[in-house]
């Protein structure tokens, strides 16, 4: 069943068709506030206030753009707003790689490759600006086009472009530094 559907079930009373939604979509939404936050805790409850704000929303939703730029907008935004608060108010805590779940579990080797492909690149972007390693999460993990982008960050298009290229580039950077430093630890 494609999207319009479940979404046409949840605005006709079927709440339980929302938790298609919730779980599809969970995973880049947290990805997303963890970039911005930096916090394992105020990720998810940004994801939590998200979904909540796109139910309300939902018949709001018309289908101009994607349902997944629709709703990663609010994360992005709530994301924000969470932010600014916890600048106020809270100190940072260190954000860590994210846990695979046992469905992605397939041998033991490939969970090792994966999990240390997967920090490699988490300990990359983490030393990137937030903006610059969010987009790249965006576009590169998320598959988002220049424009759904766009929609999400109210960024202009060249700007995007911008801060990709500037990101891919630091990105590199960063990761010739990490791969010298461990090259020198092996020897």
């Amino acid at each position: 069943m494609d999207e319009r559907k479940w979404i046409e079930r949840i605005l006709a009373g079927d709440t339980q068709s929302f938790s298609y939604l919730v779980a599809k979509y969970e995973k880049m939404a947290y990805t997303i506030a963890l970039r911005i936050l930096e916090n394992h805790e105020e990720a998810e409850e940004a994801v939590q206030d998200a979904f909540v704000k796109m139910y309300r929303a939902l018949s709001d939703f018309h289908f101009d753009s994607k349902f997944s730029t629709w709703f990663y907008r609010i994360v992005y935004r709530t994301a924000l707003t969470a932010l600014r608060q916890q600048r106020m108010f809270v100190s940072y805590e260190e954000a860590g790689p994210v846990d695979l779940s046992n469905d992605e579990v397939e041998s033991a080797t490939a969970l090792l490759e994966r999990e240390d492909r997967k920090e490699m690149i988490a300990r990359t972007l983490k030393k990137l600006p937030a903006d610059e390693a969010l987009l790249l999460t965006l576009y590169y993990l998320e598959e988002c086009s220049v424009e759904e982008i766009c929609q999400i960050t109210e960024l202009s298009a060249s700007n995007v472009k911008v801060k990709l290229f500037r990101g891919r580039k630091r990105f590199y950077e960063v990761l010739q530094d990490k791969m010298k430093l461990e090259t020198a630890d092996l020897l």
